[in-house]
């Protein structure tokens, strides 16, 4: 009996898969059609949609050196005849390779990048990024069939720039649309086993696309530089004030002993040799300030040496010699298979009364 049952199932499906090829067959130019106007749907998208060009660079930053003085030993020995001790120099932490992503797709770097002049193949002409930008969106497919989008601050309040907080950035609608762009044309990512950063960009434009790239990778250089070194540079300048005034200081209390000593050759009263003690003492402690000063002007210097990042670059930036986008090839032919498959249904689901569900 079993046995029987499961030919009379296999009959059954048999005789189902059958009615199915019979309707398909049937309607198998309806098919047809369908699908040759689903891949000409495809083929008139896939040629609208603008070529994207992909540019990247891979740098490999230095690593932090677990030793104090920040790996400058072959430098203890110079110093410490110049009286600097190494040693008491610290290690200032840097700012974390996981961290430059997010320094490239902060607000403050991307609205450089809208500023930035580049220059476009396509018009052989120079122009910022933010003309570029508003060009390419009036020129894109969805844009000519829907219209202009509303980019307008009507909706928005009205913001008086005098009651803006310092250091805050105050964008419009367009602006604001055109970073936001620009964030997912820019970034970078980080290998955690190779330490390797590499950034990426991808621009309608080839040479655009070289362009920031190079751009992004000057910019987070020198912003991790300028991090690790500011408050250094700082330091720096205000010795240089300092040491500046204790020289004078020198310098007058030492013509100061020094008119003293021509006055008084032959000292007789006890008045005239404290009042040389004095100027003595003015004189020693001038100095021991000064050398006190320019030594840790100095350590200073040999900080910001020690503490000014490495990059090494291991693949440059270079302009493509061909699209990363679109794949029209396999635009049509999705296009192609989607149009077969819901066809294909449409017809089914017409004649299910055939099909004995």
């Amino acid at each position: 009996m079993e046995t029987n049952q499961l030919q009379n199932t296999d009959a059954e499906m048999t005789i189902d898969i059958s009615k199915i090829f019979k309707v398909i067959a049937r309607k198998k130019w309806a098919i047809l059609i369908v699908t040759i106007i689903s891949a000409l749907l495809g083929i008139f998208i896939a040629i609208n949609i603008p070529n994207e060009y992909s540019s990247q660079v891979q740098i490999l930053p230095e690593l932090e050196s677990k030793d104090g003085a920040g790996g400058l030993s072959k430098f203890k020995s110079l110093a410490g005849l110049a009286g600097v001790d190494l040693g008491s120099l610290s290690s200032t932490e840097a700012v974390r390779p996981d961290l430059y992503p997010n320094i490239i797709q902060s607000t403050p770097f991307l609205m450089d990048v809208l500023n930035l002049e580049v220059f476009v193949s396509k018009y052989k002409r120079k122009m910022t990024m933010n003309a570029f930008l508003e060009e390419n969106k009036k020129q894109e497919l969805a844009t000519k069939i829907l219209g202009e989008s509303d980019d307008s601050d009507k909706d928005m309040p009205v913001i008086n720039s005098k009651n803006i907080p310092l250091e805050t950035i105050h964008l419009n609608k367009k602006q604001d649309n055109l970073i936001k762009e620009l964030q997912k044309r820019v970034g970078a990512t980080l290998d955690k086993k190779t330490g390797v950063i590499s950034i990426s960009a991808k621009m309608q434009d080839p040479v655009i696309a070289a362009t920031i790239v190079r751009y992004c990778q000057d910019y987070l250089t020198q912003y991790v530089v300028k991090y690790r070194t500011e408050k250094t540079l700082k330091d720096i300048k205000f010795l240089e004030e300092r040491l500046s005034e204790a020289k004078r200081r020198y310098d007058n209390a030492l013509f100061a002993y020094s008119s003293y000593q021509d006055r008084n050759k032959s000292l007789f009263l006890n008045i005239a040799k404290d009042e040389g003690k004095k100027l003595q003492y003015e004189v020693d402690l001038s100095y021991n300030l000064y050398s006190e000063l320019a030594k840790q002007l100095e350590e200073a210097k040999i900080k910001v040496h020690r503490e000014t990042p490495i990059f090494k670059v291991l693949e440059p930036a270079q302009i493509p010699v061909k699209k990363s986008e679109p794949k029209r090839s396999v635009m049509v032919l999705g296009f192609a298979f989607l149009g077969l498959i819901l066809s294909t249904f449409v017809v089914l689901g017409i004649n299910y009364k055939e099909l004995g569900f």
